[in-house]
């Protein structure tokens, strides 16, 4: 299971993800302004938020500039690209939600969140969590918020497995927020399936708890038999399976589901997908505008 760098650097892939997460923040607080006197209320999550700016760990130049990014020269060194963290992204657009709530485990990036809620104290409300991210969103859901006057957009970026579909179901059940997932299949769920099917126990907690099910095995696993007896093997196809059926999945609890939007390294590798849901078909709109570059077998939810 891959693991957050500790210099809180990311790869050159990440600029595409926050670039759709912003334009996407955007599109939402934008409609909503126009929504009425009903709506009392907006909150944008980051679960596993991070630092306010990282820096890119390798790759080319950029071929121009972007709201995202920024550069820092060094004394005696070749300029350093930075990009700005999801929590910046979201604090800096055009038209911010009214309240904002990061979440993080590690108490270093929880002090450079504390350091940029000072930064935006005057013109945001930002409350920073620091602990594990399930922990976080069930915390601020049983804090009393009216949902019928308030809506949400919860980012969940893991850096592996981390949540459950637990608190996927419990955003869900508030009909009211809408959420932006990174499906690590690349990154994290390909490593713990082995080819021969045998999986040690604590790999297969985690793989459930992710799913919600485990039903998992069933789409990742196949029984041959022969004069020999009976064999287990992986399927070719277990990881679009598996994708469809997460996205099906999120499909019956929220009511809509986007494309998924294959994220890449600088080599061509896949590493995640971007997945949106939520119970507002116009929120499905412009999600399938922003992720619209997924891979055509995937544009459609196969039955």
């Amino acid at each position: 299971m891959s693991k957050k760098s500790k210099d809180g650097s990311v790869g050159p892939w990440a600029k595409e993800k926050l670039a759709a997460l912003g334009d996407y923040l955007g599109f939402y607080t934008t409609a909503l302004k126009k929504q009425g006197h009903w709506l009392r209320g907006t909150t944008f999550v980051d679960a596993f938020a991070g630092p306010g700016l990282s820096p890119i760990r390798s790759g080319p130049k950029p071929a121009e500039t972007s709201s995202f990014l920024e550069v820092i020269p060094e004394a005696g060194e070749e300029q350093v690209e930075f990009v700005k963290g999801s929590p910046r992204v979201a604090l800096d657009i055009a038209t911010p939600f009214s309240s904002y709530l990061f979440i993080d485990l590690d108490p270093k990036r929880v002090a450079e969140l504390d350091a940029l809620k000072q930064e935006y104290g005057a013109t945001r409300n930002i409350v920073v969590f620091e602990g594990d991210a399930n922990a976080g969103i069930q915390e601020w859901l049983a804090s009393g918020i009216d949902w019928k006057h308030h809506r949400a957009v919860v980012f969940l970026d893991p850096f592996g497995m981390q949540v459950s579909w637990e608190t996927i179901k419990a955003l869900a059940a508030t009909k009211a927020i809408e959420v932006i997932i990174n499906f690590p299949l690349h990154m994290a769920i390909q490593r713990l399936l082995t080819k021969s099917g045998e999986i040690p126990p604590r790999w297969q907690e985690s793989l459930n708890a992710l799913f919600g099910s485990p039903e998992w095995r069933l789409l990742t696993y196949q029984e041959d038999k022969d004069l020999f007896g009976t064999t287990t093997s992986k399927t070719a196809d277990s990881g679009l399976r598996l994708l469809e059926w997460y996205r099906g999945r999120l499909n019956s609890i929220f009511g809509n589901v986007s494309p998924a939007r294959l994220v890449k390294n600088t080599r061509g590798n896949p590493l995640y997908y971007l997945i949106w849901a939520g119970p507002n078909r116009l929120g499905l709109k412009g999600a399938v505008h922003v992720l619209g570059n997924a891979e055509p077998s995937l544009r459609t939810r196969k039955k």
